[in-house]
């Protein structure tokens, strides 16, 4: 192993430093900082590991199967109940049908349904997403035409600052007609709710 022991090193304007050669690694150890100065620039030609974000906690969640039936004017929760991914099992798909990220940052969500109408279209369609139990943020879409399916989609960005904050889904119809019900159709894909952190 060899030692260097240098407060500066630079070279002539214009001229490249090379560290080392191919297969040689480069270690900063443990408790030292590497300062890159203002207007310098790093070129990374292979492979970074270690820098940047990587997007997790995150989760994508479906339906199994079809939904249950939503009232006349009133929000219900989406009950997601097939994980397809769940990064440190952050997503409850038994009980609460909720995510829980658990760490503090900046989180992208998006959730997704298929309002199955039949012959008498709700005059009215909204999904939104809860934070803690309230409303964040809804959509909502309305129209005077029949329609046998509506689908209904929302995605936002959310600051949580908490590490139990926590996110749900919900659905919410209403029509001319009280006594009638719809129900979430089409199972997958059709129907799917996520979020994946975008930044600390």
């Amino acid at each position: 192993m060899s030692l260097l022991n240098v407060n500066t090193i630079e070279p002539s304007t214009g001229t490249d430093i090379t560290l080392g050669a191919s297969g040689d690694t480069m270690t900063v150890p443990s408790g030292a900082t590497l300062a890159v100065a203002s207007g310098a620039t790093i070129t990374n030609s292979g492979t970074a590991t270690g820098f940047g974000e990587n997007n997790t906690p995150a989760f994508i969640a479906k339906y199994s199967g079809d939904g249950s039936g939503f009232a006349n004017g009133t929000y219900v929760k989406l009950s997601f109940d097939s994980e397809v991914y769940d990064s440190g099992s952050t997503y409850d798909p038994t009980t609460n049908y909720r995510w829980t990220p658990g760490v503090a940052g900046k989180y992208q969500l998006y959730a997704r349904i298929i309002f199955q109408a039949g012959s008498t279209s709700p005059s009215q369609a909204r999904i939104a997403i809860y934070k803690n139990g309230s409303v964040l943020q809804y959509c909502r879409w309305t129209t005077a035409t029949t329609m046998g399916d509506w689908t209904v989609q929302i995605a936002l960005t959310d600051n949580s600052t908490s590490t139990s904050d926590y996110y749900e889904a919900y659905a919410y119809q209403s029509n001319a007609t009280s006594s009638t019900t719809f129900t979430v159709g089409d199972a997958g894909n059709a129907n799917i709710f996520y979020g994946y952190r975008i930044i600390t």
